[in-house]
């Protein structure tokens, strides 16, 4: 669908505007002069947040003279390369924000004429072309007080020529490849409000002169190579509200003195740093957080006490900071107030039996304790009257026991619930299907009972994990259709795998394996595209598959956001008939284990199309392994153990890096890396080549060693009774007839001149040199009858 803009007009102010937020799903045509024209008074232009509207052509702006605000925010304009050009024809434009609009490339700013622009956004534009920021870029206008430039792919050191921005109050360059030590110059933005350097390549220490802006409310230097103190000068920054200084490589100690000045701070930042943390147990700071994250630093065993007199907490992440010591009624009845806490993997132990939910709590992750006690305090008594916003509750890898009580339906807007790896027992409560959960963890427990999807409102349902429990009956069905991973692993589900798991485009990993199914796996399943689709990150545990014969770590849930590889376990069942050709041939699966099954028939040829990294089809299968298996050059696991393989392995350098145990229990396959050798026309051509040395030393110690009783003996088992002698021409023609094994009766002639007197021993010599020669490659021959 094309749009047409016509003249737009105001019916009370000569300043005319056109704004399109949120005008989905359209193209925008360059208009015509004919057609549809802008006024060339329009002053504020918004087509921001259309995705996906695809603006191919900007020259159309130039017409629009008096235009002083444009935002094409979240369009595709990167196919227009004279994108800057177009845009540089306006001399009254003040704000230009192009952010996530699919820009490539970086043009030349030689003619730009921005005289008048004070805000420049072209942030989350990362697929820019990896460049420097041009000098030049600066000297544009002196007028900017905002400029927005993170991920967007700029790499080296910051140019100076930023400084003649002097009107600066707002300056993003995170999350690029900047590097080289912080400059010292940036201490001369005397108005800079907002400064974000995170996630770059900048070492060395902060410079002190950062400390003389006294303007600075917003500091984040995360995620740098940042080392040595905090100076003691940035306490002069008393307008500071907001201070993260994460993932750096800093060293020292921090105390009370650092943080004595920061009476406005309300955000503080310190994950994953090494400080040493030596704070007085009766400082009150002068402040009061609204977020606090300590995640990954060594604060612990016990709670900081000034953490207590933090009543504004509104985010809280004390998570891996070493805490094992709480005061559990001071504590409980703290952190169950925040609205984002989490406090996972450290080593408290405590029983919540008691401990009950503030409704105003939307995010508690408690994971990777040493927690008891039963949950139904926790899920069905709210602190206060009033409906639960609970999103997202993490539970799992504690020792909680008893049964799930039969109250979830106070969770309405619950979307995560992950109750794994504990001691829950029981089946599931009908409460359940008032959820409309994104993912659902209750794996590694002793849940039993059928568990049935046809009453559930999961429509969006991304993760469905039920493994290692005693669920019985038939494999949940129907599936969700945004289903990324199914993981049923080791219960008691009976019955044929679903055809409707056919249907699930977006499926990334289907672990059924340890059950009790049967039947054939469904040709279909060749339909799972696999499509990128974006999901919220999670924890690694999640994670855990069975590859390579142990459990290992899926590569990070943010390859599963992006990914086009799949893992498909249907090992130790009892399927049967055949693999399906396009699901053996499918290029997208990365893990493949259909081990300990009742399969059927050879491995199909159409394996060699595959891009698989893990390979398990043992204890299945019958036939020869077929040659095209040899292409398969990512593989790094393969299990082809106990089958009734035959024949010899194929060749291929990727199949014989594999060790014998990938091919044990095969009585009748033979070849590398297998000691048993084969002994026909396939043999490979190094093995020939080893055969021929071998041959050579044969024959040699054959000669040397050959003599009169040889030659005698020889020439009375063959030649008295199976050869000839014909004397025609002056020339004596010897004839013997031998068998080479695995050949029809050969006849080799030697004709000697009679001038030329040899004795009877000579010439069997030359007789048997020419047979050896000729079977020196079986090493075998007879004499034959003639």
């Amino acid at each position: 669908m094309t749009l047409k803009l016509g003249v737009c007009h105001h019916a009370k102010s000569p300043n005319l505007s056109f704004d399109a937020h949120n005008f989905h799903n359209q193209s925008l045509a360059t208009p015509s002069n004919h057609s549809a024209s802008f006024s060339v008074a329009l002053r504020y232009l918004n087509f921001s947040y259309n995705d996906p509207l695809a603006i191919n052509d900007l020259h159309w702006l130039s017409q629009l003279s008096s235009l002083k605000y444009l935002d094409l925010s979240d369009n595709d304009i990167g196919d227009d390369t004279k994108w800057l050009q177009h845009i540089a024809m306006l001399p009254s434009l003040s704000e230009l924000h192009l952010r996530y609009c699919g820009l490539r490339d970086f043009p030349s700013l030689d003619y730009a004429n921005f005289t008048s622009l004070e805000v420049l956004d072209l942030s989350l534009n990362y697929h820019m072309m990896k460049s420097k920021l041009p000098d030049s870029f600066f000297n544009i206008t002196n007028h900017i007080y905002h400029l927005d430039l993170c991920v967007c792919n700029f790499y080296g050191q910051l140019p100076k020529s930023l400084l003649n921005l002097q009107n600066l109050k707002y300056l993003d360059l995170g999350h690029n490849n900047f590097e080289g030590s912080i400059p010292d110059w940036l201490g001369q933005f005397g108005q800079l409000q907002y400064l974000d350097i995170s996630h770059n390549l900048f070492h060395g220490i902060i410079p002190s002169s950062l400390g003389n802006i006294s303007s600075l409310f917003h500091l984040e230097l995360s995620h740098n190579q940042l080392n040595g103190d905090l100076p003691e000068n940035l306490g002069q920054l008393h307008q500071l509200y907001y201070l993260g200084i994460s993932g750096n490589l800093w060293i020292g100690v921090l105390s009370e003195m650092n943080f004595t000045n920061f009476s406005n701070l309300t955000s503080l930042d310190l994950s994953s740093t090494s400080f040493e943390f030596d704070f007085d147990s009766k400082w009150v700071p002068p402040f009061q957080l609204e977020t606090l994250r300590l995640r990954n630093t060594s604060i612990g065993p016990n709670v900081p006490s000034w953490l207590y007199t933090q009543r504004s907490l509104r985010h809280l992440d004390i998570s891996r900071s070493g805490i094992s010591k709480i005061d559990a009624d001071i504590f409980w009845s703290f952190v169950v107030g925040i609205d984002e806490v989490d406090i996972s993997n450290n080593w408290i132990s405590d029983d919540i039996s008691n401990v009950s939910l503030s409704v105003n709590i939307s995010y508690f992750d408690t994971s990777h304790n040493f927690l008891s006690g039963f949950i139904f305090s926790l899920s069905c008594q709210l602190e206060s009257k009033g409906e639960s916003v609970l999103q997202y509750l993490d539970l799992s890898y504690n020792h909680l026991g008893g049964a799930l009580p039969d109250c979830l339906a106070n969770w309405k807007q619950l979307a995560y619930l992950n109750l794994g790896s504990n001691k829950l027992i029981g089946e599931v409560p009908p409460s359940l299907a008032s959820l409309n959960l994104h993912l659902l963890d209750l794996g590694n427990n002793s849940f039993f009972g059928k568990f049935s999807l046809d009453m559930l409102n999961w429509t969006y349902m991304n993760y469905l994990i039920l493994e290692q429990n005693k669920f019985s009956g038939s494999l949940p069905n129907p599936m969700a259709q945004y289903l990324a991973v199914i993981k049923l692993r080791a219960n008691q589900f009976v019955g044929n795998i679903p055809v409707q798991l056919c249907n699930l485009s977006y499926l990334e990993i289907l672990e059924l394996a340890e059950n009790k199914l049967s039947g054939s796996i469904p040709h279909c399943l060749v339909n799972m595209t696999l499509h990128t689709l974006m999901f919220p990150s999670l924890p690694n545990e999640i994670m855990k598959i069975f590859m390579k014969g142990r459990e290992l770590d899926y590569p990070s849930f943010d390859r599963l956001a992006y990914s086009t590889s799949g893992v498909i376990d249907f090992s130790a069942n009892s399927l049967s008939g055949e693999i399906p050709e396009k699901l053996i041939s499918n290029s997208q699966i990365q893990v493949l284990n259909l081990s300990r099954n009742y399969l059927t028939r050879e491995i199909p040829k159409e394996i060699g199309g595959m891009k698989v990294e893990s390979l398990d089809l043992s204890y299945n299968l019958s036939g020869k392994i077929p040659s095209t298996i040899s292409n398969l050059s990512f593989l790094d696991y393969l299990n082809l153990s106990y089958n009734n393989f035959v024949g010899q392995i194929p060749l291929g350098t990727q199949i014989q890096s594999f060790d014998s145990w990938s091919f044990v229990g095969n009585p009748e396959l033979c070849g590398d890396p297998l000691p048993n050798r084969c002994n026909n026309k396939e043999e490979t051509h190094d093995s020939k080549l080893a055969e021929g040395d071998e041959d050579d030393g044969f024959l040699k110690s054959l000669y040397r060693g050959m003599g009169v009783g040889f030659a005698a003996g020889f020439w009375g088992a063959c030649a008295s009774e199976h050869g000839d002698t014909n004397f025609s021409d002056g020339m004596i023609t010897w004839r013997i007839n031998f068998m080479l094994p695995g050949l029809s009766s050969s006849k080799f002639q030697l004709s000697i001149s009679n001038r030329y007197p040899l004795s009877g021993i000579a010439i069997t010599t030359l007789i048997v040199v020419q047979i050896l020669s000729s079977a020196s490659k079986n090493k075998e021959f007879y004499c034959s009858e003639a």
